[in-house]
């Protein structure tokens, strides 16, 4: 959970001068469509502050933190999928792009892998 807060608000500092125009559905275009080496730097920078900040995993992740958190404050176990999923995403992310916040994620997912089933 603190990993996609701190994703959020450090990406989102520098995605903030383009809500104006997220706003105005500047990216409700057929530009945005188009193979990557054609659009224009606008486009593509209006697109990667979107899909680092409010299109990323990072929200979910977040989500998937306030769960767990209240999972745990009620004494219930995590299912077990929910860690390996995650590892196995974060390693593969971790192989596409080495030098990320991904491998930041490796060490928090012991904990969820170790919980109990909870058999359903």
């Amino acid at each position: 959970m603190v990993i996609g807060i701190l994703h959020m608000v450090v990406l989102g500092i520098d995605a903030a001068a383009e809500i104006p125009g997220w706003l105005r559905l500047e990216l409700w275009t057929v530009e945005h469509w188009q193979p990557l080496r054609t659009q224009r730097l606008e486009v593509l920078a209006s697109n990667a502050a979107f899909w680092s900040t409010v299109g990323s995993f990072a929200l979910p992740l977040i989500m998937i933190g306030a769960l767990v958190v209240w999972l745990g404050g009620k004494h219930l176990p995590l299912p077990s999928f929910l860690g390996w999923s995650l590892l196995a995403w974060i390693v593969v992310a971790s192989l596409i792009i080495e030098v990320s916040g991904f491998r930041l994620a490796s060490p928090s997912q012991s904990a969820s892998l170790s919980a109990p089933d909870d058999k359903n």
